[in-house]
């Protein structure tokens, strides 16, 4: 309904023509507002706005400019009607910062004749207002910012604008700007969200959001591909959005996977990271599995992300084959050059025992017979470390950490190398207990602590120490091992867990080797920390919860 504003009463006539031209204006502002929320069309509402406001001033030409006047980057959102359509001037009014500045502090709606008389308005910028054919501009303000600028053209009959009726402008312009601002905000989220699911559905890694009831609310067109290639049971769906975490990663195709994942809730870091194994038919596939927890006020949602690295992993399995034939021929090449070494000592001293034996020199050959008792006592050390390294299968049980830590400690104690060395333990009395070989941590603890007391006597001190710690952090366990020996040198401390490496004078390499199997068998890392001179210190890192190790 338009109401026709050429004939302004005065008086009482006055105050009721403009109280139903407001009562008209809002009523046609809650339809405006109805028609949004059902067809949420931004530059339609814009459009229908200026058509019912310029209806309510008779005029035929009007138009709006919606967003942050003064953006530097996006130009704000221009629609016109009548003469103002596509109008190019018009649409870059959002940029010119004197007229920004001029509304901005300027009486609110204002007439352009009026702005001639500003010394704050170029005169270039009034021109231009008026050749376009703009009567009045009126600010849209959404609380204390301007959110952009409505200007009409001039009245149908040539009259101009009354004082009133600018007022009247005012007014619109207030109860329009709120939802007008609303409108351009859910138009820019909508915007952004769309272009955020473009990302996602362009990423190769599966992508998923659950909510704090680990119902399905995300997932991107590479997750649905994931899922529908391992669980049959969802390539059917329509949707998989609202489905739960077990049933999206069921037991049948993602073994483990639901318990593992939602482990991330109760994490200190709230972060889970593994390889986990999918079933796909007689076939396996493995996945490099994150799950985030992204805690906000209102919600606390778990972003997982997926990504197949079976055939990483092949490769990888390949290239490690590759290098362990490759370790073995090295170590069967060292091997029989040892052994050769040891043969030919004991084939010469039998051969100089014979020769003794012939002349009569008996005593000799007692020398030479006890030669011949040290290399093969030395070859038995020898042959006993390729023993220790081979006989490694892992068989690991629920047990105490801190237990091991002790029945090493008392069986050291009363060794004659720790007799001068102090032995500190400080276990976290709080430590869970977790799957591990016990006999094999001995061996590993053993060995760190003979290779600590062996470096300490090498510096001569009287004041040797040795300490060991237990911790948890966070789904881990910690055992340290530091010392205040010699130290290990860069270059040595970079090849260590090596083949046949040794600092020790009648060392044969195999003790590390040995360590470094044990290690890799519990899933574990280890962090070497070391100064010459200063000491050395071994962190190892055992996980709670390891993932499957390729014995």
């Amino acid at each position: 309904m338009t109401v026709n504003s050429e004939y302004i009463p005065t008086g009482a006539a006055a105050r009721n023509q403009l109280v139903d031209k407001q009562i008209l204006a809002l009523d046609a502002l809650v339809k405006m507002t109805r028609q949004f929320a059902t067809r949420p069309d931004f530059a339609h509402l814009v459009e229908v706005l200026l058509l019912t406001t310029s209806g309510q001033f008779s005029v035929t030409s009007a138009f709006a400019l919606v967003g942050n006047p003064r953006a530097q980057v996006d130009s704000p959102f221009f629609c016109g009607i009548g003469r103002f359509k596509g109008s190019r001037e018009l649409a870059t009014l959002g940029n010119v910062a004197q007229l920004v500045d001029y509304i901005e502090d300027g009486p609110g709606s204002c007439l352009v004749a009026d702005m001639r008389s500003s010394d704050r308005v170029p005169e270039r910028l009034h021109e231009t207002l008026t050749r376009v054919g703009v009567a009045v501009i009126a600010p849209l303000y959404h609380g204390d910012s301007l959110a952009g600028i409505l200007g009409l053209g001039a009245k149908v009959s040539g009259r101009p604008f009354e004082p009133a009726e600018v007022k009247l402008l005012s007014m619109l312009a207030g109860t329009i700007s709120p939802m007008l601002a609303s409108s351009y905000l859910f138009l820019e989220i909508a915007r952004l969200n769309a272009w955020y699911l473009e990302i996602l559905d362009n990423v190769k890694q599966g992508v998923f959001v659950f909510n704090v009831d680990n119902m399905l609310v995300k997932v991107n067109d590479s997750g649905r591909q994931i899922l529908r290639s391992v669980n049959p049971m969802l390539a059917a769906l329509q949707t998989d959005e609202g489905l739960s975490l077990r049933e999206i990663f069921c037991e049948s195709a993602f073994p483990g996977w639901a318990r593992r994942i939602d482990r991330a809730r109760t994490m200190r870091r709230g972060r889970v990271s593994e390889s986990l194994v999918a079933s796909v038919g007689s076939s396996e596939r493995i996945f490099a599995v994150s799950a985030t927890m992204m805690n906000r006020e209102e919600s606390a949602d778990m972003l997982i992300t997926l990504e197949d690295i079976t055939r990483q992993k092949e490769t990888d399995q390949r290239m490690f084959n590759l290098e362990k034939f490759a370790d073995k021929g090295v170590m069967a090449s060292s091997i029989s050059h040892e052994l050769n070494n040891f043969l030919g000592l004991i084939l010469g001293g039998v051969e100089i025992s014979q020769m003794n034996l012939a002349k009569g020199k008996t005593e000799k050959v007692e020398t030479a017979l006890e030669k011949l008792k040290s290399h093969v006592a030395k070859m038995e050390r020898f042959t006993s470390g390729l023993m220790d390294y081979t006989r490694l299968d892992t068989k690991k049980a629920e047990a105490d950490l801190n237990a091991v830590v002790a029945d090493v400690l008392s069986f050291v104690s009363i060794q004659k190398r720790f007799s001068r060395i102090a032995v500190q333990v400080h276990p976290d009395h709080d430590l869970p207990t977790f799957e591990l070989d016990t006999d094999q941590i001995a061996q590993l603890l053993l060995n760190f602590a003979n290779n600590a007391a062996d470096a300490i006597r090498e510096t001569g001190r009287d004041n040797g120490e040795i300490t060991i710690r237990t911790a948890r952090d966070g789904d881990c366990v910690l055992l340290t091992v530091s010392d205040n020996g010699v130290g290990i040198a860069p270059d040595i401390k970079e090849r260590l867990f090596k083949t046949h490496l040794t600092t020790k004078p009648g060392g044969h390499g195999y003790g590390l080797v040995t360590c470094a199997r044990i290690i890799q068998n519990h899933g574990a890392d280890v962090e070497i920390d070391s100064e010459p001179g200063q000491g050395t210190t071994f962190r190892l890192r055992f996980p709670l919860h390891p993932a499957p190790v390729a014995q």
